[in-house]
């Protein structure tokens, strides 16, 4: 082969190992944008619901300002997770899925998927669906028991210190987390729609305004119960 060929040759091979990279690479942006676009639309869900959601509510409890008091038992529950009956159902060894409660099955293995990857993210929060194992749903049900006995004594107006501190410590905590997902939101879908835009400005405005409430009526409840609100 002449020098010439060879070169030729040569070229020919780097301009296609070239372009695989770039395939390679192409690719690889391609999946990450896919795999990105999942984790906001099932963050996106989170906050789904409709007209006919008692109290004007979603099932992460977002409201808008004309919903009254926080004192609602909806408020606590948004969110909570629900699992089937049957342990064998949707469940591994990683612990049981939980059911969508727009479909009433279990969320679907690439839903769990963009779950876990924005669990990575954000990992304290309650709200993003996850599997549980026999025990952990053991343990959260005996942490809602005592969620709920202590959000009667405050509706009930008998509540002590520690009831207090669990309810608002408990509904702090779901603001928090209403919070982080909706700036994840605007963060990664804004500008895209300004009617979405428009959106998420609304959902993060009544979040912000719930999260005052909430600091209003918990300084209220813990000064009518002659104590100091825990910082």
């Amino acid at each position: 082969m002449g020098i010439q060929k060879k070169l030729l040759f040569v070229s020919i091979s780097l301009i296609g190992l070239f372009f695989l990279i770039l395939l390679m690479l192409g690719g690889e942006d391609e999946e990450e944008l896919r795999r990105k676009k999942e984790r906001s639309s099932q963050a996106l869900a989170l906050f789904g619901g409709g007209s006919g959601n008692p109290k004007g509510t979603n099932r992460l409890g977002v409201r808008g300002e004309d919903s009254g008091s926080i004192f609602d038992s909806d408020y606590y529950n948004a969110g909570g997770m629900r699992y089937e009956d049957d342990p064998s159902i949707a469940a591994s060894d990683s612990g049981e899925v939980p059911i969508n409660p727009q479909t009433g099955k279990p969320y679907p293995p690439e839903a769990m998927q963009a779950f876990e990857e924005l669990r990575e993210q954000f990992p304290d929060n309650d709200l993003i669906p996850k599997r549980m194992t026999p025990e952990e749903k053991q343990k959260q049900a005996d942490l809602n028991q005592k969620i709920a006995r202590a959000t009667n004594s405050v509706f009930g107006g008998n509540a002590n210190a520690t009831d207090l501190t669990l309810y608002y410590g408990h509904v702090r905590k779901q603001g928090k987390d209403r919070l982080e997902i909706i700036n994840y939101l605007i963060e990664s879908q804004g500008g895209d729609d300004p009617e979405m835009d428009k959106k998420f400005q609304e959902i993060l405005k009544n979040i912000q305004y719930q999260n005052e409430q909430i600091e209003k009526e918990a300084a209220n409840a813990f000064a009518k119960a002659g104590l100091q609100p825990p910082p």
